[in-house]
């Protein structure tokens, strides 16, 4: 078996404690040394640490091997057990690498650990993990829990199945691994809404991490900077529970995975809801965006390079650093700028530029590129699949995914120009603009080359962010670029995009949002104070949004949706709960 190495972060701020004591009736000794396969999912509290936790008898260091297991999945059977060649009803055969630090269990690293992407195995998941705890009870006989949040995902996708797990372990043992899963984002090739339980055998095949130290530095230094979230309860004891009585009424409650608001530099978290209890670990758990990665990410990256290199990025021609388009037709004069409009002139829909209707076509030309396994075949799939349209680039907003995924190439080309040190564009991304702002982890979705090293980010979605981590990057963005003194991205460019009067954009053809600038989708809203204005959203597949208001106020919406209906579209109550507990028109 192939070895991987995993990771976690922290726990919960406030995790919520159980009554149960010495007496457990689930998730018991015998439940993980036994063979039986659990049926039913369990409250989420019982993988938290109880209200007579002790400290774990003896830290845990090492790497577990675990065994591909059939999950006992509601509904019992999906719509389809074979999605590209696996099985998405199978836990897969995970490699995971810990250490303890002050009595968190923590990853040896956060990135995507590929499995079901690969050749090997039988089911169709890829996983990533975070932090959780390590503690002791009464009545365990001698052994110690390990809890952890993680993240059934798949590197061609966007989404995660989110749930928790324990194993116990002592004297170089360790038990199975219980493990449930209990929400998700919207869901692509796997259709289903699932939730899942299972027990799966663990070997212990190390008990030492050759890098303790280092991983044990990255983490302290993760949770120094982590944002320190609120609880909806302080804020109903700060503007009253009238003012955000509305706050997500537009949508429906069991599209809710996560949400809340930012304000006065606090954000306040209101919910992380699932059929088995909130979320554990909910302010340090993963979550797919899909593309919110387009804000959070490619744009990130533009503004980084106009900020260090001249907002003459913006202007310079894709032809120039991806040779291969010279010869496709439509590509001559496409900028940079124009890709993170959703502006190439080139697609795969009509040719008619009235109505204006931001919405591409997917047809089997889109599917080639997005189950293309590497850059090559990606960038060969999306030159040979789109047309060009009459208008030419730069003037008419056609959403496509692969010209996101086309400037992320792209971009990583021009740093190499400019003798960067980085492989790609992420890295830079991760290293001049997330770890400044306190983002020590940025797992994404990348490519599968013959050679990892030089796995390319997908970049127009496939980025797996915290609650936390979306907190700083709106504050980011609505600081204009500049975290403490120092000014990591172009302040001119982001003020051009930033709330105002002024309707600016190309036309989406979209009610809500009728216009998309620099991979923000644009809105207009009437305050209750007397003015009107027009502000950027990040969205993402499946209702996805992080709106940033006027006033440095902003909101998240984590949803499910994948029927996208209106609901989860609709921003009328997070609108309406900022302007409540804010001047937005000062």
């Amino acid at each position: 078996m192939r070895e991987i190495t995993a990771v976690l972060l922290a726990t919960c701020i406030l995790w919520p404690m159980t009554s149960h004591a010495a007496d457990r009736t689930d998730l018991t000794v015998a439940d993980f040394v036994g063979a039986q396969q659990p049926s039913k999912l369990v409250q989420n509290s019982l993988f938290l640490p109880p209200a007579n936790a002790q400290d774990a008898i003896m830290p845990f260091t090492g790497t577990i091997t675990l065994s591909e297991t059939v999950m006992a999945t509601d509904p019992v059977k999906f719509k389809s057990n074979n999605i590209l060649g696996k099985d998405p009803a199978i836990f897969p055969a995970a490699v995971l690498s810990f250490i303890t630090h002050d009595g968190d269990l923590v990853p040896t690293t956060q990135d995507v650990l590929r499995y079901g992407s690969t050749p090997d195995g039988k089911s169709f998941w890829d996983i990533i993990v975070q932090a959780g705890k390590v503690w002791s009870e009464p009545g365990d006989d001698g052994w110690s829990r390990a809890s952890f949040p993680f993240s059934l995902m798949h590197s061609i996708e966007g989404e995660t199945h989110n749930g928790v797990a324990m194993f116990l372990y002592k004297d170089g043992q360790v038990s199975g691994l219980r493990f449930q899963i209990v929400t998700q984002t919207a869901p692509f090739y796997v259709e289903d809404y699932f939730t899942a339980t299972g027990r799966a055998d663990a070997v212990l095949k190390s008990d030492s991490i050759p890098n303790e130290a280092e991983v044990k530095a990255t983490y302290a230094q993760s949770i120094a900077d982590a944002e320190n979230l609120s609880t909806w309860t302080d804020l109903e004891a700060k503007v009253g529970q009238k003012s955000i009585a509305v706050f997500d009424t537009d949508i429906s409650a069991e599209k809710v995975v996560a949400n809340g608001i930012g304000i006065d530099g606090t954000f306040y978290l209101k919910s992380c809801p699932t059929v088995a209890g909130e979320l554990p670990y909910c302010d340090r758990q993963r979550f797919g965006v899909w593309s919110v990665t387009k804000s959070a990410g490619n744009a990130v990256a533009m503004l980084r390079l106009a900020e260090k290199f001249g907002p003459g990025v913006f202007d310079e021609k894709i032809v120039d650093y991806v040779t291969e388009a010279k010869d496709a037709p439509g590509w001559e004069t496409t900028t940079f700028g124009d890709l993170l409009n959703m502006a190439s002139g080139v697609g795969y829909g009509s040719a008619e530029e009235k109505p204006y209707k931001m919405g591409e076509p997917y047809p089997d030309a889109y599917y080639k590129w997005y189950e293309a396994p590497s850059a090559g075949e990606k960038v060969s799939a999306l030159l040979e699949g789109a047309k060009p349209y009459p208008w030419g680039p730069g003037k008419v907003g056609r959403y496509r995914d692969e010209d996101m995924f086309l400037l992320g190439e792209a971009m990583t080309r021009y740093i190499a120009k400019k003798g960067e040190p980085y492989a790609t564009i992420w890295d830079m991304v991760t290293e001049e603009v997330y770890k400044p702002i306190g983002i020590h982890y940025a797992p994404i979705n990348k490519t599968m080359e013959t050679d990892p090293t030089n796995d390319q980010p997908l970049m127009a979605y496939g980025y797996y962010p915290t609650i936390s981590d979306l907190v700083k990057i709106s504050k980011l963005y609505q600081n204009g670029g500049k975290f403490g003194d120092k000014q990591l991205l172009n302040a001119e460019i982001i003020a051009k995009s930033a709330p105002g009067e002024t309707p600016v954009g190309l036309h989406t053809g979209k009610h809500q949002r009728p216009f998309y600038q620099n991979a923000f989708w644009r809105g207009q809203m009437d305050s209750q104070n007397g003015c009107s204005f027009y502000y950027p959203t990040m969205t993402g597949f499946g209702g996805i949004l992080v709106p940033l208001f006027p006033s440095d106020v902003f909101a998240i919406r984590i949803s499910k949706d994948w029927e996208n209906d209106a609901g989860s579209n609709r921003m009328d109550s997070l609108e309406q709960v900022a302007d409540n507990v804010s001047d937005l028109c000062r």
